[in-house]
């Protein structure tokens, strides 16, 4: 089989990889057919690839899925690494510029297709909803968790780890995201966002900081 060419940007003439085509194409099929009806040979097709080619990137079709949703929540973890809590302070800055990455990234538009995607074939494909949980959700929850521990340790916050990481993903997410899915409010502005991560972090510290 002859080996498909790289595609190249009409703007730029730049070669795309391989990588992200097939993401792109795969993304774009899966809007329109749903995962259970989306198939290895049309995503290859899109991306102009073997699919010798896109089972070397991702192995399957949920490895392709866990690509596109492992991307995302590294996004929205990426304020966490490496962040060091010694103050209240620094504690703050923190929980407010994850709660603005974490929230700016569920709120976009692709990921909010995802969301809709994996929850209107949930009983059809529950494998894209257990992607989803294992490639974001408990990465993420993870973290946050690690964070509140580190918090703990330092003095600065009282509650149990895993309690006050639902709390604050609770309070994160709860103004917000059912209403997005559903189509009654629009994608947020990021002063919006801001907003949210601030009040959220505000009432953690109120329920569970140290005098």
């Amino acid at each position: 089989m002859t080996r498909a060419k790289p595609a190249r940007d009409g703007a730029q003439g730049e070669t795309i990889p391989v990588r992200a085509r097939i993401l792109s194409a795969a993304f774009m099929v899966l809007q329109e057919r749903g995962y259970a009806a989306t198939s290895t040979r049309e995503i290859a097709a899109r991306a102009k690839v073997s699919k010798r080619e896109l089972y070397t990137q991702f192995g399957n079709k949920e490895g392709i899925l866990g690509a596109l949703i492992a991307s995302r929540a590294a996004r929205m973890r990426q304020p966490l690494e490496h962040a060091e809590v010694h103050d209240r302070t620094s504690l703050v800055t923190t929980l407010r510029a994850f709660g603005v990455g974490f929230l700016g990234q569920l709120c976009d538009p692709a990921v909010v297709a995802i969301f809709r995607l994996a929850i209107s074939g949930a009983e059809r494909s529950p494998e894209m909803s257990r992607v989803l949980d294992g490639k974001a959700r408990a990465p993420i929850r993870a973290a946050v968790e690690a964070l509140m521990r580190a918090a703990r340790t330092a003095g600065l916050l009282t509650g149990e780890p895993s309690a006050m990481t639902t709390r604050f993903l609770a309070l994160l997410t709860g103004e917000v995201h059912v209403a997005l899915l559903l189509g009654l409010v629009a994608t947020p502005e990021p002063s919006e966002l801001a907003r949210i991560a601030k009040a959220a972090t505000d009432i953690l510290l109120q329920l569970y900081g140290s005098d």
